[in-house]
């Protein structure tokens, strides 16, 4: 009989990005202390947000931009350096993102088929609702053709991952011009909307995704309690896990 890893899923609605990284690091300190749990899935939309990965700083940073502070100042985006591994990347309204927190020494992958399974969800579940996607040799994400529907960053730090997916249910693609994403020049943006003529409900897509992590992670997977995730701690520590920039 197959094991089945038991981990936990949550909706977390709209949540600003540092109060999502810093919930990921308490979370993971919980799976590093001896949790029954292999883990946690953390599903959430972002307000307007960029955030640099950490092989991004300073002079690099303004490579990346193509438009100035200013107008990112009127439109009221976030901006973040973050501690995953990727260059810029854009979230928003219309954006699922899905932050695993798991222990990966539960499983026995390997970075690298970390990040491969990742992506193999959002392909498996695209494909349930009809959109064909792949993944591309040369970068990584989850494209329909040349134009790129799911982002990839992720960290780990003590066999715990955080970070994770990203995938554009119907967010608009204005935000992704304001930067290039990924370092990727040539390449474009879409989501299920723009390819499949629908707007996806998030819990539908949620639902989704997590038969896709119990196919591909073998999880059993069941609905956290909100109050027991939010509720202990965490909200004052200061990780130094993102550098928020005013710009």
């Amino acid at each position: 009989m197959e094991k089945r890893f038991p981990a936990q899923w949550i909706n977390l609605g709209r949540m600003e990005y540092d109060s999502a990284s810093r919930l990921q690091v308490q979370l993971s300190r919980r799976l590093q202390h001896g949790s029954d749990l292999s883990g946690y899935l953390l599903f959430l939309e972002h307000p307007p947000t960029i955030t640099l990965g950490y092989s991004m700083r300073e002079e690099q940073e303004r490579t990346w931009l193509r438009v100035s502070e200013e107008f990112l100042n009127r439109r009221g985006v976030n901006f973040f350096y973050a501690d995953r591994g990727g260059k810029a990347t854009y979230h928003g309204p219309g954006q699922l993102v899905v932050y695993p927190v798991l222990n990966l020494a539960h499983f026995g992958f390997s970075g690298r088929q970390y990040v491969a399974k990742l992506e193999q969800c959002a392909i498996g579940w695209l494909a349930r609702i009809g959109i064909n996607a792949q993944r591309d040799p040369d970068y990584p994400g989850v494209w329909v053709e040349k134009k790129k529907i799911a982002s990839v960053g992720v960290r780990i730090e003590n066999r715990v991952s955080r970070h994770g997916l990203a995938v554009n249910l119907s967010l608009e693609p204005n935000g992704f011009n304001w930067i290039i994403p990924c370092g990727i020049q040539g390449r474009g943006m879409t989501s299920v909307r723009e390819l499949a003529g629908v707007t996806i409900d998030p819990d539908q897509a949620i639902a989704g995704l997590c038969s896709r992590f119990e196919e591909f992670f073998c999880l059993n997977l069941k609905p956290a309690d909100q109050e027991e995730i939010l509720g202990k701690g965490g909200a004052d520590d200061d990780q130094g896990m993102v550098d928020a920039r005013a710009v």
